[in-house]
């Protein structure tokens, strides 16, 4: 009987499968005919399966191509930063923006593999960005100026916030970012860049349905081959390194502070700070004013790292000779309030250094311009966190006001509960599409079953469908009262074992019901 209905699906597949509809009796004939070729029943099945696959490709494409923060310019290469523009040959200038792009921000790469190839149409090839810009006018003293903020999000080992950690092989870390703010006065140029990635060790957290599942270091992986990889890359791009690390000292991120701070120990380089700032801890009981510890303590080096200054006739003024690399656990939320602190400090040496501040003026006092200032900073958090974990950030309204108040404590929890949910049951389907887009798995037209056909095991459908029905009937039980009250216990304390036992043989089970990744096997790559 399953082979009929099977065959009556091919009836209507397209016409390349099925090029015309046949007549009634003849069409009997035609399907029992292939109802006793076994081969013939194999080939239908292999035509629908990918039918229905091709269906969640494309859905996975159109997911990625929704997501906010996709930018491209036919004029601007939107990849590099101002100083990195600033340092080229005239070879250089005369390439394709597509030619010439970083790669680690291009984010249709994969996409325009073929274009690559031919030079005579690469100025219809434009490299395109994932992240965020904004842009204002502004005002201070009567003089205007441009105030930008770009961030890029690296292609590299991208991914969902649960699904990709760490670093892989070649050094490439997890959710790194390179956000650069960018001031335009008449005519000259100011710029001052930072970083974000994951801790650059090999470590993992899969989710589990836990709130917060134990982050696990790899304990046989050499940590140490790329951990230098990815620093030497780092210091070659961007000079001297000084690395904020905004983890708990305790609990289950204290095993990753550690093993960061024994890794640049162990590097031994001169161009490698590392500093560790228990961001909670320090900030607790609403004490925000706290940031000023660890502002202080890095304000000489963010003097020595200077910016970058090139005034209107386009002679370079000062370079920035390193940059600060922030982290937390999802370089996001503790992150974003950093490194938006700093920017303000190199802000406030810019604009006095082209005379827009006035000397003992303070960019805290310009209340129209710390409004667009605040609220880019915390546009560009949230921007980062929706494509990384899903949700707006954490602690914008401190970003927003420059204080903690209640109501950002109560959309706080409100984020949290959606990043729960998401990070368990669609971060699979939004790390696939991710790894579809970029061209970590490439599509095999001749393979009959993909991996999205792999069926889900009997746990998976039966527990949840057993824990329901017994939390039901307890409650049933409850409200439908028997003849005596013992025997209205007895059903009750039945059913709600029978749901609590589920419960928990669901929660040890955690990660058979969680939507895990289908295409890149994220285990053999950590």
């Amino acid at each position: 009987m399953w082979k009929l209905v099977m065959m009556e699906q091919m009836m209507y597949l397209p016409s390349t499968v099925c090029p015309q509809r046949l007549p009634s009796q003849s069409r009997k004939m035609f399907l029992l005919q292939l109802s006793q070729d076994q081969s013939l029943v194999y080939w239908a099945q292999s035509i629908w399966w990918q039918l229905q696959d091709n269906k969640t490709f494309l859905a996975m494409i159109n997911h990625v191509l929704n997501v906010d923060g996709f930018y491209f310019s036919t004029t601007y290469d939107l990849t590099h930063t101002l100083q990195r523009l600033s340092n080229t040959s005239p070879e250089f200038q005369e390439m394709s923006l597509l030619e010439r792009a970083d790669q680690r921000f291009v984010w249709n790469g994969h996409l325009l593999r073929e274009l690559s190839a031919q030079p005579e149409v690469h100025r219809f090839a434009l490299p395109v960005l994932h992240g965020f810009i904004t842009m204002h006018s502004c005002s201070i003293n009567g003089k205007y100026f441009d105030w930008i903020l770009i961030s890029r999000r690296s292609c590299f080992r991208a991914g969902v916030r649960y699904y990709v950690r760490g670093i892989d092989s070649e050094g490439h870390a997890a959710n790194f970012v390179e956000t650069e703010q960018i001031v335009h006065y008449n005519g000259s140029r100011a710029s001052f860049v930072q970083t974000r990635g994951s801790v650059p060790v090999f470590w993992s957290q899969r989710p589990n349905l836990k709130y917060k599942p134990l982050p696990q270091i790899n304990k046989v992986a050499n940590h140490m081959d790329g951990f230098q990889r990815h620093f030497d890359s780092q210091v070659i791009i961007y000079g001297k390194q000084v690395i904020l690390n905004l983890v708990n000292q305790k609990g289950s991120e204290k095993p990753l502070e550690q093993t960061f701070a024994t890794m640049v120990s162990s590097l031994g380089s001169e161009m490698i700070r590392y500093i560790a700032f228990d961001f909670h801890k320090e900030c607790k009981n609403m004490r925000w004013d706290r940031l000023s510890i660890l502002l202080d303590k890095v304000a000489e080096m963010q003097d020595e790292f200077s910016y970058f200054l090139v005034d209107s006739a386009g002679k370079v003024v000062t370079n920035q000779e390193g940059v600060f690399r922030s982290n937390c656990m999802d370089c996001l939320d503790r992150t974003n309030v950093i490194q938006s602190l700093l920017a303000r400090r190199s802000l406030q040496a810019q604009l006095q250094r082209l005379g827009v501040l006035h000397v003992g003026q303070k960019l805290e006092e310009q209340d129209e311009f710390e409004k667009i200032y605040k609220n880019g900073w915390a546009d560009n958090a949230n921007a980062c966190a929706k494509q990384y974990a899903g949700t707006g950030a954490l602690k914008t309204d401190f970003t927003r006001t420059g204080k903690r108040t209640q109501l950002g404590l109560i959309m706080d929890g409100w984020n949290s509960l959606v990043r729960y949910y998401r990070n368990n049951f669609s971060d699979g389907f939004r790390q696939d599409s991710i790894d579809l887009f970029l061209g970590n798995y490439s599509v095999d037209e001749l393979e009959s079953h993909s991996p999205l056909s792999v069926p889900k095991d009997w746990k998976f459908l039966a527990l949840p469908v057993i824990m329901v029905v017994a939390f039901s009937m307890c409650i049933i039980c409850l409200l439908m009262a028997g003849d005596t009250w013992t025997e209205t216990l007895a059903y009750v304390l039945f059913w709600a074992v029978a749901s609590i036992g589920t419960f928990f043989i669901i929660l040890y089970n955690g990660k058979d019901f969680v939507d895990a990744p289908r295409l890149v096997q994220k285990e053999k790559i950590d």
